[in-house]
């Protein structure tokens, strides 16, 4: 039996296929600290755990946008749920820190690609008002995921070691496979050439397009500001505000909480017809304006979380309203590749989470907590530039 598209339960699925990296890349996150001694290897290994999982997960959205226009997305799909599961047991029955990262690697792939396919899929079933507002209940799902995933990988790996998690995750992929296989049909129209060549030098002609590479660029460097908070607050709030990782959890949880709420907001002003321009120019500006006062907060010594904590959740909940919003406009540009655009838009965000990263890294040492604020107000201030521009040239 077809699960209907328009329903919760498939908007829940597109939500678990687009946050199965985010699912893995989290839930697993409190093991590394135990993989040393239960693999006998050392830290540098542990930690390429993690980094080769990224760099199967840009490669994965890459290949299964680009497959998926010329395939079809639901072979790609159980495809890539398949190269997940698999993985996901080996994970659990790795003998050694290369095997575990070898198949993390693996992973990332089949994770990469139902990530960018969910998108993709939203593309081809829905128009207009309806698809930005079903990308914004994907995004809830989507951003729910971090509130759970890392409490629940630490009650696995507590009561039954680092396996549990991965067995877990390889259970989940089963789930997953089992359902798509019975309940999800081919989204992509059958009169459509999928075989086409033309569908083969899809990312060339995205580049060729100002406006999606603005849309994209403008979502990235969105998406960059805001993995400059998850990268550096860690270190700022225990490290250098001497706050409890209880006080980090909570503080991220509530950041988690706001970025949700931001989507689930732009998913019911959707509905009602609010247009995309105007929910991105509010949300673009407000976004300016709440890391500009960070910024300004910390380079003034106020330091206080009472302080710091509200304009950073109106900068997380603005977010929310403005990255389906982006995407949508992006890829709908490109439906006829939507599978390329996703994956593009994907990837551009990746590699703008990690210049964020890489600049907190350097600026730490130096500036404390205004490594964190300053890049958050320059990425959201050149987000909103690019877009201006944008929709100039429209």
């Amino acid at each position: 039996m077809r699960i209907v598209p328009e329903s919760f339960a498939f908007t829940l699925l597109l939500g678990l296929f687009a946050a199965l990296p985010a699912l893995s890349i989290d839930i697993s996150a409190p093991t590394l600290v135990l993989l040393p001694k239960a693999l006998g290897t050392s830290t540098t290994v542990a930690g390429l755990t993690l980094s080769f999982f990224m760099v199967g997960f840009a490669l994965g959205q890459l290949s299964g946008g680009r497959l998926s226009d010329r395939r079809g997305r639901r072979p790609v799909l159980l495809a890539g749920l398949c190269c997940y599961t698999a993985a996901s047991i080996a994970c659990t029955l790795s003998p050694s820190g290369p095997a575990l990262v070898g198949s993390r690697f693996v992973q990332g792939l089949g994770a990469g690609a139902c990530s960018v396919l969910s998108f993709a899929m939203v593309q081809d079933l829905f128009e207009g008002d309806a698809a930005r507002a079903k990308r914004s209940y994907v995004t809830v799902v989507f951003g729910a995921v971090p509130m759970l995933a890392p409490a629940l990988g630490s009650v696995l790996s507590g009561f039954s070691g680092w396996r549990a998690v991965h067995g877990v995750l390889a259970l989940a992929g089963g789930v997953l496979t089992v359902v798509t296989w019975l309940g999800v049909g081919e989204s992509r129209c059958s009169d459509l050439e999928l075989f086409a060549p033309t569908a083969v030098r899809g990312v060339v002609r995205l580049r060729d397009d100002p406006g999606f590479v603005g849309l994209t660029s403008a979502n990235a460097l969105s998406y960059g500001g805001v993995f400059a908070y998850i990268a550096g607050s860690p270190v700022v709030i225990i490290g250098q505000m001497g706050l409890s990782s209880a006080v980090f959890a909570a503080v991220f949880a509530c950041t988690a909480a706001a970025l949700t709420l931001g989507a689930w907001t732009s998913g019911r002003l959707s509905r009602r017809g609010l247009g995309a321009a105007r929910l991105l120019g509010l949300a673009l500006g407000t976004a300016v304006a709440a890391t500009l006062a960070l910024a300004i907060a910390g380079m003034a010594g106020m330091t206080s979380a009472v302080i710091l904590l509200p304009p950073l959740l109106v900068a997380l909940f603005t977010r929310g309203i403005s990255a389906p919003n982006l995407q949508h406009l992006a890829i709908e540009r490109r439906g006829e590749q939507a599978g390329a655009a996703s994956a593009a838009v994907g990837v551009s965000q990746l590699l703008s989470g990690a210049l964020g990263s890489a600049i907190v890294a350097a600026l730490l040492p130096d500036l404390g907590l205004n490594a964190v604020a300053i890049p958050m107000a320059l990425f959201a201030a050149a987000a909103l530039l690019v877009w201006r521009w944008t929709t100039s040239r429209r």
